[in-house]
């Protein structure tokens, strides 16, 4: 058997060199996907700055003095507010990607996924012969052979067999230089070997048959599966899965990746890898028994695998089908199924739900607030109730139906009882004039609550858990 190309040999070759040269928008991208950013989703701030820059599509070198300089003249939302959460935004992108190299050194990663690749194709697949040829990392699709897809904005394009005969152009994994983020590439690799192999264990021959949801589906779940065992790159997988939720989510395409990534990996961890091999299986030598897109639409509902696929059956003997079917399920089961490591990269991905998001006045007036909670020492007052019994009598200004001044409150108590900074009263006319309208809008979303004690009136970011929900990225903001 042939010895496939090493992924390290790809990146030398095609980089002419032992590094490749980033574009501005594989910079910028790798800055967002560090994760941090108000704007949710935080990829919208690449569009917000190509039309902003007349069109620049961002594909040209990057070099991090210039284009940190770039995209701090980027001017941004005309709306004021959106303005100022903007400025912050883009302030933090262009701080990164000063501090970035212009040049990617990933071989060291490659390399390893190239020595991991048969291991994963018998594990997940159970193929003892992967053919795995050298990717070429190209200026657009497919250069050099044809031009049919010169103006796709995609990451990467897996050719197989029948699709090379389909394009006329050969076989094999295409990367597009301007879509390469660090992080990603590694990840993109894994995907694309998926299509590799899922072109001997799932596809019927003689002709390209593409079902995107399976197809996509498996190649991301069993593709980040993969990554994390080729690598153990806890950190990498962290951007990638912002990468997913962050950059991903505005392009209506990769959405419909991640809906085929969900359905794969509830029938990965309801029914499991042998009963995914058997899917597979079937897939390839008899795709029309099964209504597929019915299958998909039964997992999303909540139906367990092996009742879905029962229920998409589109033949005439269900029962000769199932045992069929379980006779597969019960030869895969001798091979290899998900460990822990592949449930806890399953569970991560699956947690993918979006925040909520708020117009900028509103997100204003939450960032606000959260820094006046937490200013020390305060300038604010004090639920009586949340002394301790016991210190109350440390606090000269205590009374039970007033809120008690922040400031009489020694130092020490607030470090025995940690409790207290819970309870931070902000009186309703220590409101600015401008976010009076967003905060009482914050109270009706029980985002914050409304108080009054001895008469007066308060606001208690802490109970309806403001502090918590922006901290966590819970609560974004949309401009």
């Amino acid at each position: 058997m042939a010895t496939s190309p090493s992924l390290l040999d790809y990146l030398l070759d095609t980089t002419k060199g032992e590094t490749m040269k980033l574009s501005e928008r594989g910079a910028i991208r790798s800055a967002i996907s560090d994760g941090g950013i108000h704007l949710y989703p935080a990829g919208k701030l690449t569009d917000i700055i190509t039309s902003s820059l007349s069109g620049d599509k961002l594909d040209g070198d990057f070099n991090p003095e210039s284009t940190a300089a770039k995209l701090l003249s980027v001017a941004g939302p005309s709306d004021p507010d959106a303005s100022e959460i903007f400025k912050k935004d883009i302030a933090t992108v262009a701080d990164r990607v000063s501090k970035m190299e212009p040049e990617y050194r990933i071989e060291p990663v490659f390399e390893k996924m190239a020595q991991s690749l048969p291991a994963m194709a018998k594990r997940y697949y159970g193929l003892n012969d992967l053919e795995f040829t050298t990717p070429k990392v190209i200026e657009y699709y497919f250069e050099g052979h044809s031009e049919i897809y010169k103006d796709a904005d995609w990451f990467a394009f897996n050719v197989n067999h029948s699709e090379a005969k389909e394009l006329g152009v050969p076989f094999g994994i295409y990367f597009k230089r301007s879509q390469v983020t660090p992080g990603m590439p590694e990840y993109v690799t894994m995907h694309e070997a998926n299509h590799v192999m899922q072109e001997k264990a799932a596809s019927a021959k003689g002709y390209h048959s593409y079902i995107p949801w399976f197809d996509e589906g498996f190649a991301d779940a069993l593709g980040r599966m993969m990554l994390y065992r080729a690598t153990e790159d806890e950190e990498m997988l962290r951007r990638v899965k912002n990468f997913r939720t962050e950059i991903d989510v505005t392009d209506p395409r990769k959405v419909t990746y991640h809906y085929g990534e969900e359905t794969a990996i509830l029938t990965l961890l309801r029914g499991r890898l042998p009963f995914a091999r058997a899917l597979m299986s079937l897939r390839k030598n008899d795709p029309f028994s099964v209504d597929w897109d019915a299958y998909a639409n039964f997992i999303k509902s909540g139906l367990d695998p092996h009742v879905a696929i029962i229920k998409a059956y589109a033949g005439k003997k269900p029962e000769n089908f199932r045992k069929a079917l379980d006779r597969d399920e019960k030869k895969f089961r001798t091979e290899s199924d998900l460990d822990q490591m592949d449930l806890r990269v399953l569970s991560m991905f699956c947690a993918t739900q979006a925040p909520a998001t708020l117009q900028a006045s509103e997100y204003k007036t939450c960032m606000w607030l959260l820094e006046e909670v937490e200013k020390r020492p305060s300038p604010y007052f004090i639920d009586p109730e949340i002394i301790p019994s016991t210190m109350r009598a440390k606090v000269p200004d205590w009374k039970e139906e007033m809120a008690v001044p922040a400031a009489s409150i020694p130092a020490e108590l607030w470090d025995k009882a940690p409790e207290i900074s819970l309870k931070v009263l902000i009186p309703e006319n220590a409101i600015p004039e401008n976010l009076k309208a967003s905060t009482a809008k914050l109270t009706t979303m029980y985002f914050i609550i409304k108080r009054t004690i001895g008469g007066t009136t308060y606001y208690e970011p802490f109970g309806g858990g403001l502090p918590y929900r922006i901290k966590t990225g819970e609560i974004r903001c949309s401009y």
